[in-house]
């Protein structure tokens, strides 16, 4: 555990002094304003404006507003991790400093997951941030907490699995732009799976599917099989970036 700590704050403190973790959360922040902003214009204009200044009953600003802004920032994920993630292994090969890492105390373990707990922390530092969309929607409207919980914890575990799929692809190769090539690939894949499932055809594909499993915590529903989904395929994508980085000392 400490060796993990140690490998964690000195990879924060690369992370923020150098431009990749500004540039993603500048860009997140563009893409993901300019479409919250958009959608509050619509659904204003829409369900207020249309009906003389009167909201209709069944007005709900959390699911008009925020189901689909989650699920369009799926799409920025996807297009964000490549960056995050593409420098965490690679970095070091191209530096001549993984070498020493790896012959240090610290095992190989403590190294993957130190990465991956500071790639994580700063995505979580990024949906902190993002707190601000629903707040300045509850001090004039009513939200559903719980959806809104749901629509951030989908975010989270989302996030989680795509950050280890790209630290594992970051293992692969010591170029920055070949792991951020391999980690797109990988994220549009399994985000796919389900579009060539048969209508009367085996479940498999779309089980493994990340975008039928975060659409369904984006509805609102919370199902323990789509958490455990998010939760396996991050565990599995970190051993086996485990198992990369160990094939290392055999090579």
């Amino acid at each position: 555990m400490t060796g993990t700590l140690v490998i964690a704050r000195k990879e924060l403190r690369l992370l923020f002094s150098s431009p990749i973790a500004y540039v993603a959360l500048a860009m997140f922040f563009v893409v993901m304003g300019y479409l919250f902003f958009g959608l509050v214009f619509v659904s204003y204009t829409n369900s207020v404006l249309q009906l003389q200044g009167t909201p209709p009953a069944d007005f709900d600003p959390t699911r008009i507003i925020f189901t689909p802004l989650f699920e369009d920032a799926s799409f920025v994920l996807i297009l964000l991790v490549p960056i995050l993630t593409m420098r965490l292994i690679s970095e070091e090969d191209r530096t001549h400093t993984m070498e020493l890492l790896t012959t240090s105390p610290v095992t190989s373990t403590a190294i993957i997951m130190g990465k991956y707990v500071a790639a994580f922390l700063l995505f979580c530092v990024l949906l902190a941030i993002s707190a601000y969309m629903p707040l300045s929607i509850a001090v004039v409207g009513r939200l559903d907490w719980g959806l809104l919980a749901s629509l951030y914890a989908g975010l989270l575990l989302l996030g989680a699995a795509f950050l280890a799929i790209g630290l594992f692809a970051s293992t692969l190769n010591e170029n920055q732009i070949v792991a951020a090539a391999v980690t797109l690939a990988l994220l549009l894949l399994f985000w796919v799976l389900g579009f060539a499932q048969q209508p009367n055809g085996p479940t498999v594909l779309s089980s493994l599917s990340f975008a039928d499993h975060f659409l369904s915590l984006t509805g609102g529903l919370v199902d323990t099989q789509d958490v455990l989904f998010f939760l396996s395929t991050a565990g599995f994508f970190v051993f086996l970036s485990v198992l990369a980085l160990e094939s290392r000392k055999w090579r």
